[in-house]
């Protein structure tokens, strides 16, 4: 049984919020996908966010060229990825409500952090956690804690 009450709940909350049993929710914060993973299940993830920016003015062959180059970005990013994704995990928990919109988010740790960084790299950090998450492209929607989110504000 772990001695680290904080993680116990934490996993606790995410086995709530994704249904999943609590051995397998404590496998999935034990082992994070790498954000390669991330980006290879999500393939229109990019530093933007989901998808490339004024895609309809694009033709099809611009939007595939504009997405490739915003995927390379975000993989160069993968070091503030994954601090941001330890910092979600010790600071918001999970919820099963999807109502947390990536940008707002991404704008409030800024502010606690101080540190910018790109819509993508924060929606990455959250799929890398295991947020529950909806497309509202170019952005995302999480289940993450409003309480948590209010601590911030």
């Amino acid at each position: 049984m772990t001695q680290d009450h904080r993680a116990k709940s934490w996993i606790r909350a995410y086995q709530a919020a994704t249904g999943m049993t609590y051995l397998n929710a404590r496998r999935r914060q034990l082992n994070w996908p790498t954000l390669a993973e991330v980006m290879e299940e999500h393939e229109r993830l990019g530093n933007f966010g989901v998808g490339v920016f004024n895609s309809p003015r694009l033709a099809a062959g611009q939007r595939r060229a504009q997405l490739a180059v915003e995927r390379e970005h975000l993989r160069r990013n993968e070091d503030l990825a994954l601090e941001t994704a330890l910092w979600l995990r010790d600071n918001i928990m999970p919820i099963k409500t999807l109502t947390a919109g990536s940008y707002a988010v991404k704008h409030l740790i800024e502010r606690a952090t101080g540190v910018y960084m790109p819509n993508g790299v924060f929606i990455a950090s959250a799929f890398i956690v295991g947020y529950p998450f909806r497309y509202d492209q170019p952005n995302v929607r999480f289940g993450m804690s409003q309480r948590d989110l209010n601590k911030l504000r």
